[in-house]
C-alpha cells in the first residue's frame, strides 16, 4: 500500500513538471514564449538574456499575444511583475526587436503616466484586476523575464527571407530575386571598358547581375574620371556613371605661397586651373589654365606670386643692369671704332707716305 502511495506521488510529481514545462514553452502565432518565475532582473538584463538565450524580449503587438501571456503568466498580486520589450526612445514608445513604434496599446488606466520622472520601461500586469495591462516603470527595477524565440524553419533557401505571420511564416525572396522559386536575379546594364583603360568584371550570379562588381583603370599618363569600381545593386541599376579615362596634364609649377583651386572634369570638359595671389603680391604669369585632351595645358608656366616690394626692386634692378648693360656696349663699341681707324692709318702705301714726306737737311744749290 504504501508502495503505491509511493508511485502515485512520483508520478504526480512528473505529470506537474511536465505541465509546467509545458506552460514555459508554448507555439502561439508562429513564436514560442519564455519565462521565469523564479527570477527577476531589471529592463536591460532582461534583453540580454533574451538576446543570448532566445530571440528578443517579447512584443505584444495584438489580442492574440495578450490573451495568450495573461492566461499562462503566473498571477500576482504586487510586482514585480513581468518585463515586456517595449521601452521610450526619443520620447516615443518602441518596440526593442524591430525598432517600430507601438501600432497596438494596452495600457492600465492611467497610463503610461512617468509617475516618477523616469519610466522609460514597461512592464505586463498580472494581477486580477488588471490582467494582461501595461505600465510605465523605472528601466532599473527588477521584474521577472518573458522572451520570444522565431519559429521560421530553415527550408527557406539563401535567396529567401523568412518572414513571421499571424499563426503561419513565409518564405518571400530577398531583394533582386524574383519568380515562384526566386531563381531569377536581377541583371544591369553591361558595361565597357573605356577607352585607354581597361576593366575587370565578376559576381556570384554573373558579370553583370546582381552584387557583380567592375573595376576600371586607365593606362600610363591617363587619369580615371570617376567611380573605380561599380556594383550592381538590386534595383538593376550600377550605383554610379561609367567612369572614363581622360590624358593626365602634369602639375602646374606654382612659386610664391599663392592658391590654386583646380575642378575634376569629365570627358568633354577639362580639368580646369585658377591662381589667386595672397594680397599685396602681383601674378607673374597666366591666372586660368585649362588642361587639353592630348595632356597638355592651353597656357605657359611655371607660376609666381611676387610682392609688389620685390617686383618693383626686380624691376629697378632691370632697368639698371640694362642701362650698365647699354653703356657697356656703347664703350665697347666705340673702342672698337678707334681701333678700326688706327689699323688703317697703320696700312696706308709707304710710297705715298715718302712723297708726301717733307725734305730734312739744306738745300742743295748749283
Amino acid at each position: 500500500m504504501t508502495r503505491g502511495v509511493v508511485m502515485l506521488k512520483t508520478t504526480s510529481v512528473y505529470t506537474d513538471v511536465l505541465i509546467h514545462l509545458l506552460l514555459i514553452l508554448v507555439n502561439v502565432e508562429g513564436w514560442t514564449y519564455h519565462w521565469k518565475d523564479n527570477e527577476t532582473m531589471t529592463w536591460n538584463e532582461t534583453r540580454k538574456w533574451c538576446l543570448t538565450e532566445y530571440t528578443d524580449i517579447v512584443m505584444v503587438h495584438n489580442e492574440n499575444v495578450t490573451y495568450f501571456l495573461k492566461n499562462n503568466l503566473k498571477e500576482k498580486s504586487s510586482s514585480p511583475y513581468y518585463w515586456i520589450g517595449l521601452r521610450k526612445i526619443k520620447e516615443t514608445f518602441t518596440w526593442a526587436a524591430n525598432g517600430q513604434s507601438v501600432n497596438y496599446e494596452n495600457w492600465a488606466p492611467n497610463e503610461p503616466n512617468n509617475n516618477k520622472a523616469n519610466e522609460n520601461c514597461v512592464e505586463l500586469y498580472t494581477s486580477t484586476n488588471n490582467k494582461g495591462k501595461w505600465n510605465d516603470d523605472s528601466c532599473k527595477n527588477k521584474k521577472h523575464p518573458v522572451c520570444h524565440k522565431a519559429q521560421c524553419p530553415n527550408n527557406c533557401t539563401d535567396r529567401q527571407d523568412c518572414v513571421e505571420q499571424v499563426n503561419s511564416f513565409t518564405c518571400v525572396c530577398k531583394p533582386g530575386f524574383s519568380g515562384p522559386e526566386c531563381d531569377t536575379v536581377v541583371s544591369c546594364e553591361p558595361l565597357s571598358a573605356p577607352p585607354h583603360g581597361w576593366m575587370e568584371c565578376s559576381g556570384l550570379y554573373g558579370n553583370h547581375s546582381l552584387n557583380s562588381n567592375c573595376k576600371f583603370s586607365c593606362a600610363g599618363g591617363y587619369k580615371l574620371n570617376g567611380t573605380a569600381e561599380l556594383r550592381c545593386n538590386s534595383s538593376g541599376a550600377w550605383n554610379a556613371p561609367p567612369p572614363s579615362c581622360a590624358a593626365e596634364c602634369f602639375p602646374i609649377l606654382l612659386f610664391g605661397g599663392g592658391l590654386m583651386n583646380c575642378t575634376e572634369g569629365h570627358d568633354s570638359i577639362r580639368s580646369a586651373c585658377r591662381v589667386q595671389c595672397p594680397p599685396g603680391h602681383l601674378l607673374l604669369g597666366f591666372a586660368e589654365f585649362t588642361c587639353r585632351a592630348d595632356g597638355t595645358w592651353e597656357s605657359s608656366f611655371p607660376l609666381m606670386c611676387a610682392s609688389y616690394v620685390h617686383f618693383l626692386i626686380a624691376l629697378l634692378a632691370s632697368v639698371v643692369i640694362s642701362v650698365f648693360c647699354g653703356c657697356l656696349f656703347c664703350c665697347s663699341n666705340c673702342r672698337r671704332s678707334k681701333k678700326a681707324v688706327r689699323t688703317r692709318q697703320e696700312t696706308v702705301n709707304p710710297a705715298y707716305e715718302a712723297e708726301h714726306t717733307p725734305l730734312e737737311g739744306p738745300l742743295c744749290s748749283a
